[in-house]
């Protein structure tokens, strides 16, 4: 269990554009120096994903900067691993202008790399059908691409 240090006005800025995302990187200053397997010691990273209902819809852990490729693995309900990328940044003003819906745009902020379409899909609180979907749509837009791993 870690705790984090969330400043109240952060997360209400953050949701501006429906989704809030806090990376935190770590490690523990008093691992077991018994437990051969307590690599707690090592930094790691958590991304806390917070929808604008202040419910926390995404938790994540993992050594180094990034996932494993096993890691994306287990969480991919499919054999292949499907890792949505933002391949063109997008102000939020692009909402207000109608250039694409505050859904779309949040559904971006969590393609941040870290997650596979389900987990995008369960952050957001869609279906992995509504996501793949929403991610043809950007795509044909240029706005992101899928990494697929066999």
């Amino acid at each position: 269990m870690v705790a984090l240090n969330i400043n109240k006005k952060e997360i209400y800025n953050g949701l501006e554009m429906g989704i809030y995302t806090k990376e935190y990187k770590h490690s523990n200053k008093y691992p077991d120096p018994e437990d051969p397997e307590d690599n707690s010691g090592e930094e790691h990273t958590i991304y806390v994903y917070i929808n604008d209902k202040y419910d926390v819809t995404g938790v994540k852990a993992f050594f180094g900067d990034s996932p494993s490729m096993e890691e994306m693995e287990a969480a991919a309900t499919t054999g292949e691993v499907r890792i949505p990328i933002v391949v063109k940044e997008i102000p939020p003003m692009s909402v207000h202008l109608g250039m694409m819906t505050q859904e779309e745009f949040k559904v971006l902020k969590i393609c941040d790399g870290m997650n596979t379409i389900e987990q995008v899909a369960e952050i957001a609180g869609k279906s992995v059908d509504d996501i793949e979907k929403m991610m043809e749509k950007l795509r044909k837009k240029g706005l992101v691409d899928i990494i697929k791993r066999a």
